[in-house]
């Protein structure tokens, strides 16, 4: 639909360096050419409706887009749209109860890019849109998270899952982009952290542990008072770092790491230990590097998952037990508590403990997958018998 092309082409964050696109600036009010013969009510009411029908998913788009900050947005914006010729539209809020930027200016901008019809030229009309907040959100695209830095933006962050954005604080996890030649800084881990990096990259620690080379699919983990820094080399760093337990992550939001600079020691703190690749173990689709036998920490688990297309994991529950995941690649059906959600290369989803939940892959998906506390990865060590 075009209207939804409108909407992913207005806002959507494709990566750290990209801002929100400008919608496209107003050519001036036009009416009908003169000689052209005047539209009819029931034509102009008729062209009202299908743009109506047309507009609904982008628009609740833009809900989904503003959801990425914080589930609980609802209320209702009303607009009035002053149509001209296709270039010529422009759209102004004249109500707004959700209180959410976002998602007021998103909505401006799918007007004033749809195609309205000729019969709607010269008019001036109003139309309300209505959003309705559900009780927790498990999927987002990551195309729609805005990322944010400080300073000279060395360091880019995404919040993509925390406590704001879906109701479940278990875990937060969170997109870090670090350009070439930068660095994190040493910096003291408030809360347990497992880095999986998308690329390339140094982890440096105090005393003895040094500085070790991480390639693309590697993990760090970093446990509670321990200190590391991320060292970009040649290339820029991305990596995808899970904090447990999770939060609001304001500090993230606003651009700023959640961790404070270490301060001076008096003995070298705990560094972080690296979970290679090439040393972890398949059991099946899963391939795992942190569980409690490993790690000695039982709050979580990491594996990557990998499903061919067309593979279904029946409907089943994780009674004490969160469950994220990362997409890499492929894509697929995932029902939550019921409900049919699409999953693609650029999803991220956290099924909160007693939730029923299966998948079916329809193309092979790659994984990230996380579960806090640790227990339901020993399935892929010791599948049930047929």
């Amino acid at each position: 639909m075009r209207a939804a092309a409108l909407l992913l082409a207005a806002a959507a964050c494709s990566s750290p360096a990209a801002k929100p696109a400008t919608p496209p600036a107003p050519a001036g009010g036009s009416s009908a050419p003169g000689d052209a013969p005047s539209a009819s009510d029931e034509e102009k009411l008729a062209a009202i409706q299908k743009a109506m029908n047309e507009l609904d998913e982008a628009v609740q788009g833009c809900w989904a887009m503003a959801a990425t900050d914080r589930f609980d947005i609802e209320g209702d914006v009303k607009a009035q749209i002053d149509i001209g010729s296709p270039a010529g539209t422009t759209a102004t809020v004249l109500e707004d109860t959700t209180r959410a930027r976002r998602l007021s200016d998103c909505v401006v901008a799918v007007l004033q890019g749809y195609p309205w019809a000729p019969p709607l030229y010269g008019q001036s009309i109003q139309l309300p849109f209505r959003f309705r907040a559900p009780s927790g959100q498990n999927v987002i695209d990551r195309k729609l998270v805005a990322w944010n830095g400080q300073g000279n933006k060395a360091v880019s962050l995404a919040v993509l899952i925390d406590d704001a954005n879906t109701g479940n604080d278990a875990a937060s996890l969170v997109e870090v982009a670090l350009r070439a030649g930068g660095s994190l800084g040493m910096r003291t881990a408030t809360r347990t952290e497992l880095w999986y990096f998308l690329g390339p990259a140094t982890v440096a620690a105090v005393g003895r542990q040094g500085k070790q080379q991480v390639a693309a699919g590697d993990m760090a983990y970093v446990p509670k008072g321990g200190a590391r820094d991320i060292i970009a080399g040649a290339a820029d760093v991305h990596a995808v770092l899970v904090i447990l337990p999770g939060g609001k992550e304001g500090a993230a939001r606003a651009g700023a790491l959640p961790t404070p600079p270490l301060d001076a020691v008096l003995s070298a703190p705990v560094g972080a230990t690296i979970l290679r690749a090439s040393a972890a173990k398949t059991f099946g689709p899963a391939t795992i590097y942190a569980e409690p036998s490993i790690t000695n920490d039982r709050s979580f688990a990491a594996e990557i998952l990998q499903l061919k297309a067309g593979t279904t994991v029946s409907e089943h529950v994780h009674a004490g037990e969160t469950e994220l995941l990362y997409v890499l690649a492929g894509a697929g059906t995932m029902t939550i508590a019921g409900t049919q959600l699409a999953i693609t290369s650029t999803s991220v989803v956290q099924v909160p403990p007693n939730t029923k939940h299966a998948f079916t892959a329809s193309a092979d998906v790659t994984a990230l997958q996380i579960y806090t506390p640790a227990g339901p990865e020993q399935r892929f060590k010791n599948p049930p018998k047929p």
